[in-house]
């Protein structure tokens, strides 16, 4: 069973109302979401899109990781 179907009915609502926004992206997502059966098989980037479509803003919490790269002085 893909993540698709393991969605519930108003975060899937949510994920098709982001797809009609942002048709490029929306349909990115959809298909990382069928292909994949468990949650850890997605990427960062599919999170925080994920997260955005389900109006989850919690890709705040990366922001560790991505200091990670930056150079500092």
């Amino acid at each position: 069973m893909n993540l698709i179907q393991q969605m519930n009915a108003a975060e899937f609502k949510q994920l098709l109302d982001f797809k009609a926004t942002y048709p490029a992206i929306g349909e990115e997502l959809v298909k990382a979401l069928s292909d994949k059966s468990f949650a850890i098989q997605l990427t960062l980037g599919e999170c925080v899109l994920l997260g955005n479509a389900l109006d989850a803003h919690w890709s705040g919490a990366f922001s560790e990781i991505f200091q990670t790269f930056k150079s500092k002085p």
